[in-house]
């Protein structure tokens, strides 16, 4: 009996054995220049992709399975489950302009019921199926707490990645720009950054308690039309309606721009700018 007893010990160890020997740590590089560093077949991993994005979390033989967080080269981040690579499951989706989707995806699409929390702290909540709205659900009886960003400490490695991949990012879009001839519209002869400077300078700041000496930003959608006027002025981004509505209000005083242009005809080109306020 103590034979058979220490044969099965022994043969505990060597399985315990082989099996920390498999788990292996891995660094391989694929044909499209993706760069996966961790464990082999499975476990906890990173993956650099050019295409994908930067994604850390739980791997299997090199794509993501299970929870990740995924930094997306469009400047997207998606924090929720993944299954051979694609995000399957329960995810959230925090884009740049404070909006944030949460629900269920299939194949990296909305997929089920999802909430959409918008900047201005109203919701849409929907049935959807690969990705299109299928049917609305009541906000009022499911939505809660817009859920916050969780951080991430990262490598320096990392960070210069997701440096790389935003200047990527913003260079592939310019070269879009380019090939559907378009052209911006244009604010009194400058950009985007000379109507920001003109917006600061004319909104009326709202009566607050001086106590409160922090700075808010807003940010504002507006669509410049091929006449060169501005409308369908709405605040995207901002907690406080207040600031909002004074936002608006400056950017709606906007005088005529030279309107956008594709292949020399004017067209309606939606933009938006940031409102600042040091209280």
């Amino acid at each position: 009996m103590k034979t058979i007893r220490t044969l099965l010990i022994l043969a505990v160890m060597v399985l315990s054995s082989i099996s920390l020997s498999a788990q292996e740590y891995r660094r391989q590089t694929t044909r499209d220049g993706s760069t996966y560093e961790g464990q082999w077949p499975k476990g906890a991993g990173v993956l650099y992709s050019y295409n994908d994005g930067l994604v850390l979390g739980s791997f299997q033989k090199g794509k993501p399975h299970g929870k990740c967080v995924c930094y997306k080269p469009n400047g997207e981040v998606y924090w929720g489950e993944f299954k051979k690579g694609r995000a399957t499951g329960h995810g959230r989706i925090y884009r740049d302009n404070g909006i944030v989707v949460t629900g269920g995806y299939r194949n990296g699409k909305y997929h089920g019921i999802d909430t959409l929390y918008r900047s201005n702290g109203t919701t849409l909540i929907g049935k959807f199926k690969k990705g299109k709205l299928k049917t609305r659900v009541d906000a009022d009886k499911v939505a809660g707490q817009k859920p916050d960003y969780p951080g991430v400490d990262f490598r320096h490695r990392q960070v210069t990645f997701l440096n790389d991949l935003e200047n990527m990012w913003e260079e592939r879009n310019l070269a879009i720009v380019r090939s559907m001839g378009l052209v911006h519209p244009k604010f009194q002869g400058g950009g985007i950054d000379d109507f920001a400077l003109w917006v600061n300078s004319q909104v009326v700041y709202p009566v607050r308690d001086r106590a409160d000496r922090s700075e808010r930003t807003v940010i504002v959608e507006f669509t410049v039309l091929k006449d060169g006027s501005v409308t369908d002025v709405h605040a995207i981004f901002g907690s406080d309606p207040v600031l909002n509505e004074a936002a608006v209000n400056a950017v709606s005083k906007s005088p005529k721009w030279t309107p956008g242009e594709q292949n020399g005809e004017p067209r309606n080109v939606r933009m938006s700018v940031a409102v600042v306020f040091t209280l």
